[in-house]
């Protein structure tokens, strides 16, 4: 069952990539750190549409093990690796750009809001963040897929989908500036949330 959620996941991945990289304009960043990247499916597809992009999978080891073998299937492991740890403890250094893709819908705000610092932390002047996820709109009103899946995390995790607004703030609080949403339609988002470290 297992091996069928990740395969699942993986192809639901891989369309929303696609979409995540033709809406936020990745071309001039080197090396890409994928926080909580599971499968590596964003960074297989991100790493087929910006020729010059390296990446990085960070995840529990045992995912990082799923991601290897992936990365190895697409022939990308010349320019994406991955390594083991937790998010909660310490992020890799020398990467110019960190994705959380429907990450932080999992945590509560103090554990979102405390990643959001170990990102701005890690990433040098000039880098930026990208979240991307199902986001409620900030009248919290819909649209209905972002909001059903608020309500699926809030019963079966501590988090909810947060709005825009809210990560915005965070962003703001952690040191990020210049911060931006970009909209599109995608199977498992239909946005980014974007700040840069100045």
């Amino acid at each position: 069952m297992l091996a069928h959620f990740w395969e699942a996941m993986h192809s639901l991945s891989t369309m929303t990539a696609r979409k995540l990289g033709e809406a936020v304009d990745l071309s001039h960043f080197r090396r890409l750190l994928d926080i909580g990247g599971g499968s590596g499916a964003y960074d297989i597809e991100l790493c087929k549409q910006y020729g010059a992009l390296r990446a990085t999978v960070f995840d529990l080891p045992h995912v990082a093990a799923i991601a290897a073998g992936k990365i190895a299937e697409a022939g990308l492991t010349d320019r994406i690796e991955t390594a083991g740890g937790s998010f909660f403890e310490q992020l890799p250094g020398d990467h110019d750009v960190h994705l959380l893709s429907m990450i932080l819908h999992d945590w509560d705000e103090a554990k979102d809001r405390a990643l959001l610092s170990r990102s701005f932390e890690a990433l040098p002047s000039g880098g930026a963040v990208v979240i991307s996820e199902l986001l409620v709109n900030d009248e919290k009103t819909g649209p209905a897929p972002a909001a059903l899946m608020s309500l699926n995390m809030l019963i079966e995790t501590e988090g909810r989908n947060y709005t825009p607004a809210e990560y915005s703030a965070w962003l703001e609080e952690a040191g990020f500036r210049h911060i931006e949403t970009v909209w599109f339609d995608a199977p498992a988002a239909n946005g980014a949330v974007i700040g840069r470290k100045p």
